[in-house]
C-alpha cells in the first residue's frame, strides 16, 4: 500500500473514530430536504424497502430530547439515526404541503420538484428506544470501500442522490465527502457490525455552503446554493445530488 493511500485511510478512520450510529445535521432545512430526498425510489432508504404511502411524509419528533429524526434500519449494522436538534415546528399532527410553515424552509422551485400530488406531512411524537437496548458490541465499524480522486469520478460511479460532507476545521485540510455503501456487508467477526463508505477528499472546499450538486450530461459539475427553475431538459440531461453538511456524530441522547 502506498503511503498516500495509507494516510487517507488513516484520516478517515480518525474522523469516524467516535461514530456511534448518530449523524447530526446542521439545521431543520437540511433534515427536511433529506426526508424529501428519501422519497426518491433510488435513495438509500428505498433500497432497504422502507417507506409506504408516497403521499404521506413522516417527520418523527422526540419531544423529550427536542429532535426530529429519521431512523434507517441497516441490514447488518443496526440502525442509523439522522437527526437535527429543533423545537417543534407545529402543534398540529398533520400539515399540508403548502402550509406556511413548510414554505419557511423550502422555496417555490424545491416545492414544485418535491411534490406532485396531494402530499401531506405527519408529525408523530415518538421516543425511539432502540439506542438504549445496547451492549458492548453495538458500535458500528466504518470501513472504506472506495476512495475517489475526483468528484466527477465519485458522482459518475456512485451516482448518489445525497452526499454527506464533514467540513474540515482547519482550512489547510480537505473536507470529507462520503456516502454509505448500503450493500450487505458480512463482518469478519460475529460480534462486529460493519458499514462501508465511499469517500472523496475535497481539498478545495468546493462544497462549502452549497446545498446541491448538478452533474451535467458531459459530467461537468455545478455547485448550487439553491435550485432555480428546472426544465424537463435539465432533468433529462442532468443529475442532482443533495449535500448534507454533518454537524456532529454526537449521540442525540
Amino acid at each position: 500500500m502506498s503511503d498516500e493511500l495509507k494516510q487517507k485511510i488513516n484520516l478517515v478512520h480518525r474522523i469516524f473514530e467516535n461514530f456511534s450510529n448518530f449523524i447530526e445535521l446542521s439545521d431543520f432545512r437540511s433534515y427536511l430536504l433529506f426526508t424529501l430526498t428519501s422519497q426518491v425510489p433510488t435513495n438509500i432508504m428505498a433500497q432497504l424497502g422502507l417507506g409506504s404511502n408516497k403521499e404521506i411524509i413522516n417527520l418523527p419528533y422526540n419531544p423529550i430530547f427536542n429532535i426530529y429524526y429519521q431512523k434507517i434500519n441497516l441490514i447488518s449494522a443496526g440502525s442509523l439515526m439522522i437527526y437535527v436538534k429543533n423545537d417543534s415546528i407545529s402543534d398540529k399532527f398533520t400539515l399540508d404541503k403548502d402550509d406556511p410553515i413548510i414554505k419557511n424552509y423550502l422555496n417555490v422551485n424545491e416545492m414544485s420538484l418535491a411534490f406532485h400530488g396531494k402530499e401531506k406531512f405527519l408529525l408523530p411524537k415518538i421516543s425511539d428506544c432502540s439506542a438504549f437496548e445496547v451492549n458492548g458490541n453495538s458500535k458500528l465499524t466504518i470501513k472504506i470501500d472506495d476512495i475517489f480522486h475526483s468528484l466527477e469520478s465519485f458522482l459518475a460511479v456512485a451516482e448518489p442522490n445525497l452526499i454527506f460532507v464533514i467540513d474540515a476545521t482547519n482550512e489547510s485540510e480537505p473536507d470529507l465527502v462520503f456516502t454509505f455503501n448500503m450493500m450487505p456487508q458480512m463482518p469478519s467477526r460475529m460480534d462486529q457490525k460493519v458499514l462501508k463508505i465511499d469517500v472523496f477528499f475535497d481539498k478545495d472546499h468546493k462544497t462549502r455552503d452549497k446545498v446541491y450538486l448538478k452533474r451535467e450530461k458531459d459530467y461537468t459539475i455545478k455547485y448550487l446554493k439553491d435550485i432555480k427553475e428546472v426544465s424537463h431538459t435539465d432533468l433529462y440531461k442532468s443529475a442532482f445530488s443533495l449535500i448534507l453538511h454533518v454537524k456532529s456524530f454526537l449521540k442525540a441522547y
